[in-house]
């Protein structure tokens, strides 16, 4: 399967840098998929969860919000306001408050 290079940037640091092969995250108009080679983009994200594939695994991750770019040379860019790892995507989807992990 393809993979592209993600990162997610909050003002605490990077929290994922690395290759992936799909992530879903919450649109601010609905949840997206972004695969492979996907066409440049910028969208809005909301508070919500994400699931990344990558080498066989998943990680779920709770999103505050932010703004995710798919560049012309394809890699994927998340700026977010605050992002925590979660065990699971219904956990991410229900954190109703992400709390900061270095205050």
């Amino acid at each position: 399967m393809n993979t592209y290079p993600l990162k997610i940037i909050t003002p605490q640091g990077k929290i994922f840098d690395g290759l992936v092969t799909s992530l879903t995250a919450p649109g601010y108009d609905g949840e997206l998929g972004i695969l492979a080679r996907h066409d440049k983009m910028v969208v809005i994200l909301k508070k919500g969860g994400m699931r990344i594939r990558a080498k066989g695994t998943e990680k779920y991750f709770a999103i505050d919000s932010g703004v995710l770019k798919v560049t012309p040379e394809h890699e994927v860019i998340i700026l977010a306001d605050n992002v925590i790892e979660t065990a699971t995507l219904a956990e991410a989807r229900e954190t109703q408050r992400i709390k900061v992990s270095n205050e």
